[in-house]
């Protein structure tokens, strides 16, 4: 068995993900009964971290050992639940082995190329078949274990800083908060139809050859409002009004109506607030301070920038704000 880039390959393991590694080793040879020729790590990832094994016959799998303290935020046997589902579909990759506990997971590795934010942003096939794939499980009809409140998330990891005793916000956050609370009241009174929702719509969780597109990575996964994923998607790459139109014309099978463009917004400043508030549980949990602060940063200054656009207050209200 080699190792790609030895010394590489050891620093991006901390001594304490040592053991667990070597244990999804020795399940990878148990569940392909194979043996591993190759291991090479996979960029990208911000929670985990992902390999890439190659077996004796040529064959593929992706590997990802979870990371610490990602159990107390993310639902992980809903997640099993959620990927196994989606894989039935032909839309996830299928699943060798997965830790509930954990969330540490061996599965299909997909033989297709992994989409970045400047496909989205130049390829019109990209925006029109990841708007098609979104629609086709959006409206499976699969439920979903688990619902993904972003509101609620929010006030979770708002009681993990508490715990830790981390009080440090972001400029605006005064701001954020209080329109996350109107945003509330008016879910309490008209929710959203809940679809079984990705909730984590990166461009580098889409593999597309041109054919088929796929998706991968269903950690966040759970039920929720489908313009989350459609937010996530604009905010995410980020997506020019030309491509976020095709995008949700592809999504819709036609010109959206004003509901859908106020949900698309109002769920634009619902995704980056979520993610710069977990930004913070991140470095609570021990995570490089200077870098999750920076990334929590720009996507609060993103959600403010929402909050300033002339249509906000028009679609809040829309949606039921008061």
């Amino acid at each position: 068995m080699s190792l790609e880039n030895k010394s590489v390959f050891t620093d991006a393991i901390n001594n304490d993900e040592i053991k667990d590694f070597l244990q999804l080793v020795d399940l990878a040879k148990l569940v392909s009964k194979e043996d591993i020729a190759k291991l090479e790590i996979m960029p990208g990832g911000l929670t985990n971290k992902n390999f890439k094994f190659t077996l004796k016959s040529g064959r593929v799998l992706a590997v990802r050992l979870a990371g610490k303290g990602t159990a107390d935020y993310i639902n992980r046997p809903g997640e099993k639940h959620n990927c196994t589902e989606m894989a039935c579909l032909g839309i996830a990759p299928e699943v060798f082995y997965y830790d509930p506990t954990t969330g540490s997971q061996i599965v299909e590795f997909i033989q297709k190329p992994t989409m970045h934010p400047v496909d989205f942003q130049t390829r019109d096939e990209v925006l029109e078949n990841a708007g098609k794939v979104m629609r086709r499980y959006h409206d499976s009809g699969v439920q979903f274990k688990g619902q993904f409140d972003p509101i609620a998330k929010v006030e979770e990891y708002l009681e993990i800083l508490k715990e830790h005793g981390y009080e440090k916000r972001y400029e605006g956050w005064d701001r954020m908060y209080a329109t996350l609370m109107r945003i509330k009241e008016a879910y309490a009174v008209n929710p959203p139809r809940l679809v079984p929702c990705h909730n984590d719509t990166l461009a580098e969780n889409f593999m597309y050859d041109g054919d088929t597109m796929r998706v991968i990575d269903w950690e966040y996964s759970g039920m929720n409002d489908g313009y989350y994923d459609m937010a996530c998607v604009c905010v995410e790459n980020p997506l020019n009004a030309e491509c976020e139109a095709k995008f949700m014309n592809a999504y819709c099978g036609g010109e959206p109506s004003e509901e859908a463009k106020a949900r698309l917004l109002v769920n634009k400043f619902l995704v980056t607030t979520h993610w710069s508030t977990w930004s913070i549980v991140q470095i609570c949990n021990g995570k490089d301070e200077d870098f999750y602060w920076e990334y929590g940063r720009t996507r609060a200054v993103d959600a403010c920038s929402f909050l300033d656009d002339p249509n906000f207050e028009k679609y809040a209200k829309l949606i039921g704000c008061k």
